[in-house]
């Protein structure tokens, strides 16, 4: 006999497994926007700028355009 747990169990096991393969592709696909804009004019889209436009830190623009993430 399976308790209901034990299946509610698996169904957030997997729902989380989809979460973070959403999660990979969403981060991979921001990470190519932000290089595609600081390589197509790196005095507009300085750190600061892609960091204010994004909604994230300076610290991570750097990281990502310097290939860290």
């Amino acid at each position: 006999m399976s308790d209901i747990r034990a299946q509610q169990a698996r169904e957030h096991h997997r729902a989380m497994l989809d979460s973070t393969r959403q999660g990979e592709q969403h981060r991979e696909q921001r990470n190519q926007l932000i290089r595609a804009l600081r390589e197509s004019d790196p005095q507009r889209w300085t750190y600061p700028a892609l960091a204010k436009a994004v909604g994230c830190s300076p610290e991570l623009i750097a990281a990502i355009v310097k290939g860290r993430t």
